[in-house]
């Protein structure tokens, strides 16, 4: 392990330190890119605002309390979810502690309650199965031209025409050595694309496909 006085850059009026996280676009990133301080943080946060919302909870109607924690809570947990691609159990868990106790906010029941049959009945995909949604939204705007260049840059279409994966929309997913790899967008998006049924990735419209889509992960089984 490198030293903290390692890491220090020395210049001639002081010493610039360095940082074991920083954060980007409101994500707390960690130099293992564990993404364990970006978890506890956001956690934090989504615990405060749900005790919050609990305490008003009685005097409002459901209406307003299930806008209250999509404003403040599951929002959180849906942006920028698609860098959470294969990332530790633990860290999905914690996230998932969360949209917990959010469903079981909106539904007015107890803290101890089985929070799975509550997800069904307020139609909301469990963690892991938002990441996918998110990576495969996103490869659907790769796949159809709309995405941003930065995301169809680093995605490869299979272009032997001999393979019938390429007349079926599918992206190279390359082989990698480490779990760091797996989780860029490059190989994680390919390969939830990959995963899809063919009749579901050649929809052409964007607001079928998220529908169709979400339907299908609330099938599949982790």
């Amino acid at each position: 392990m490198v030293n903290q006085a390692d890491r220090d850059i020395h210049l001639p009026n002081g010493i610039l330190r360095s940082s074991e996280t920083a954060r980007n676009l409101g994500d707390t990133i960690d130099q293992q890119m564990t993404f364990n301080v970006h978890a506890r943080t956001c956690s934090r946060s989504c615990f405060y605002h749900l005790r919050h919302i609990r305490q008003i909870g009685r005097f409002i109607d459901n209406q307003s309390l299930r806008l209250l924690v999509h404003a403040f809570v599951t929002t959180r947990l849906d942006y920028s979810n698609g860098l959470l691609a294969n990332c530790s159990v633990s860290v999905r868990q914690r996230f998932q502690r969360i949209q917990n106790c959010a469903a079981r906010l909106v539904c007015s029941e107890p803290t101890l309650s089985h929070a799975t049959p509550l997800l069904c009945q307020l139609h909301w995909l469990p963690v892991a199965r938002r990441i996918t949604y998110k990576l495969c939204v996103l490869m659907f705007d790769v796949f159809h031209g709309t995405a941003p260049t930065y995301l169809t840059d680093i995605c490869s279409r299979c272009s032997d025409s001999r393979l019938r994966s390429s007349g079926r929309g599918n992206f190279v997913v390359q082989r990698t050595r480490t779990c760091f790899a797996d989780s860029s967008f490059s190989l994680a998006g390919p390969a939830a694309w990959k995963s899809l049924p063919v009749n579901i990735r050649n929809i052409h419209s964007h607001s079928a496909f998220c529908r169709q889509l979400k339907t299908y992960l609330f099938t599949v089984t982790d």
